[in-house]
């Protein structure tokens, strides 16, 4: 494939959301550059053995650049590849990557196993039960989970979640719940991880977490769903 071909694609998308080089001397028209949060992961240039679970990949940014790490990443979104760019990300990277179409719900429904290194970057906003999936999440994450979000910076003292009533939040209907970093830091401890550092700014926060090593830590999910559906 030449340039012009890799450029004709590109510009077959309507909509991008990943900007970044999606072949040799070719940029996505995407209304965000995810290589600062990239940076922010904090994970090693070399992850050659290292397995990662990444929720919600969109274009495919990720995928590609981990992969390129030497992870072995599986990527679950409940869009089908080819409803954003990833579908073309892999056609202009000349390989398949491990794609599964579910909701973040469905883990553990899936033929998958605990990852060294669980990602969920901009996607707990869009969830009305931001609770049960970092729950869900928890069960697959045997070493790090990141988690990178929307958050409000509301009443910080204690810990708060704004609700996005219908297409308040960006015109965009499937946003649902701003929580404060503080209402982060106590979900995820309940979900059963330690946040081990955070980087906040004015509207998006990161959590790195390692996972809780006692059952206990995550009594209240275990009650709130395992026992409603056993």
């Amino acid at each position: 494939m030449d340039q012009a071909e890799a450029e004709a694609i590109v510009a077959s998308r309507p909509w991008w959301y990943h900007r970044f080089e999606i072949f040799p001397g070719v940029v996505t028209p995407g209304v965000y550059d995810p290589s600062g949060t990239l940076s922010e992961l904090g994970l090693p240039q070399d992850m050659t053995g290292m397995t990662v679970l990444e929720i919600g990949p969109a274009d495919g940014y990720f995928t590609k650049m981990l992969t390129a790490r030497g992870a072995s990443v599986t990527a679950v979104d409940y869009a089908a590849k080819d409803f954003y760019g990833f579908a073309d990300m892999e056609r202009l990277a000349g390989r398949k990557f491990r794609f599964i179409r579910a909701n973040v719900y469905e883990l553990d429904t899936l033929p998958i196993e605990p990852f060294d290194v669980v990602i969920c970057l901009g996607v707990l906003y869009h969830l009305p039960d931001p609770c049960r999936a970092l729950w869900s999440l928890r069960r697959y994450a045997k070493g790090a989970f990141i988690l990178e979000t929307l958050v409000s910076r509301k009443h910080e003292d204690e810990p708060f979640a704004e609700y996005l009533p219908g297409d308040s939040n960006n015109q965009d209907f499937t946003n649902f719940w701003a929580p404060n970093p503080l209402c982060c830091d106590r979900m995820l401890a309940d979900a059963g991880f330690v946040v081990e550092s955070q980087w906040i700014n004015e509207s998006r926060g990161m959590f790195r977490c390692a996972v809780h090593p006692e059952e206990w830590a995550s009594k209240k999910m275990r009650v709130a769903y395992d026992y409603l559906t056993v």
